[in-house]
């Protein structure tokens, strides 16, 4: 009876130990997924923004108009606006 005791008591332990051991093992490859997976969502999520030149909103990089100097215009009537001023 008593040996049946501890040969459980010791599965338990031994399976407690492996147990812990896998937590850990997971927690250390963990962070080098997440910012595999963080830097590719945020790419594909995320896109620059710039600032028009007319009214200083900000506007997706790929939804700007720009002038033949590179500036940033939010809408085409922004980028003639401006270009009257100037």
């Amino acid at each position: 009876m008593i040996v049946r005791l501890i040969v459980f008591v010791a599965i338990f332990f031994i399976g407690w130990w492996l147990y812990r051991q896998f937590v850990a093992f997971k927690r250390s490859q963990s962070p080098a997924e997440t910012k595999k997976q963080d830097s590719t969502k945020k790419d594909e999520s995320q896109e620059s923004m710039v600032r028009c030149e007319e009214c200083k909103t900000f506007t997706p990089r790929s939804h700007a108009i720009h002038d033949q100097e590179a500036r940033p215009f939010c809408s085409a009537e922004h980028l003639k606006a401006f270009n009257q001023k100037h």
